[in-house]
């Protein structure tokens, strides 16, 4: 028995079928059977009930789970002592404004706290700015928002999306958000950055009328500007506001959610690519709690981590 055979049998326990693990582990459904033949073979007991469509676990197998998920993340924990006292180098990376103040700051206080020796430098600017220095070369990676991966040599890694709720002042009525959408002066997000533009587009869609009264770019100037009663805004919800900020009354929408995407974009095979996979990472544990965070994320584990504008 080998560590494979148990990361597949965990992987197939987890997706539900011999054919969602292939996808997992990054091989065919046929290489998959063998592997948990073998397990069985080895342990000399069924651990699939293969009566049903698709195979379920057996009794055995139930219970052998989550010593085999243990057995894998002590493993992985093997590693990650290694990797967390090689990982050195300079990343440079670019951040949006709502990330910038969002979960960045803890990020970079446990990037510090983890790895030492890895060196961030930021800088802050609009969503579609920080790609297009991305590509010159200009930087090494983006936090950025809501991207569409329309051009060749990119990859985009989410790690969080934000459903768009309404912001309004505590003493605004209990109605619905659309009927306050239409009772209060609108300050609007931006269009000049993506999040601004996903919001008039949500508006459009929801043919919902308003009447403008400001345009601002920050999360923080329109909150500020809501809670002291000068109107409603449309906002991305995030994850890390905290007892700090100004208090507002958030309200969601009716029917179905749109959500603002966070992630990170890099050039594809880049030189850096470890040190972006350890940042991403940590993005993701960091975003998690109450993020909706996105899990499945196009990573690769960091081997030997070396050197290798307007806001939104």
């Amino acid at each position: 028995m080998s560590l494979r055979e148990l990361r597949t049998f965990v992987a197939v326990a987890e997706g539900g079928s011999f054919a969602a693990a292939a996808k997992t582990v990054g091989r065919t459904q046929s290489a998959i059977t063998v592997q948990m033949k073998v397990l069985e073979d080895e342990f000399r007991v069924a651990l699939f009930d293969r009566s049903n469509r698709p195979p379920t676990l057996t009794s055995v197998g139930r219970a052998l789970l989550p010593h085999a998920i243990e057995a894998v993340a002590a493993y992985d924990r093997l590693f990650q002592v290694i990797n967390d006292t090689t990982v050195e180098g300079h990343l440079r990376l670019g951040v949006v404004p709502s990330v910038m103040t969002g979960v960045m700051p803890k990020a970079l206080k446990a990037l510090r706290e983890r790895y030492p020796a890895l060196h961030v430098e930021l800088a802050m600017g609009l969503s579609k700015d920080l790609v297009g220095r991305v590509q010159k070369g200009a930087m090494d990676a983006a936090v950025v928002s809501d991207f569409k991966l329309s051009n060749a040599g990119l990859r985009w890694s989410p790690f969080s999306q934000e459903p768009l709720v309404l912001i309004t002042p505590l003493d605004a009525p209990a109605k619905k958000a659309e009927d306050l959408l239409t009772a209060y002066p609108f300050i609007r997000y931006s269009r000049h950055a993506w999040v601004g533009q996903l919001i008039d587009d949500f508006l459009k869609r929801r043919k919902i009328q308003v009447r403008e009264a400001m345009v601002l770019d920050t999360l923080e100037a329109i909150r500020t500007m809501v809670h002291h009663g000068l109107g409603v805004s449309v906002v991305p919800q995030r994850s890390t506001d905290d007892a700090s900020d100004l208090p507002v009354r958030t309200v969601r929408f009716s029917g179905p959610t749109t959500q603002r995407i966070v992630g990170v974009v890099q050039m594809e095979e880049h030189a850096k690519a470890a040190l972006v996979d350890v940042l991403l990472d940590v993005l993701k544990r960091e975003a998690a709690p109450g993020s909706g965070r996105i899990d499945r994320v196009a990573t690769r584990r960091p081997k030997r981590a070396g050197n290798g504008g307007d806001p939104t």
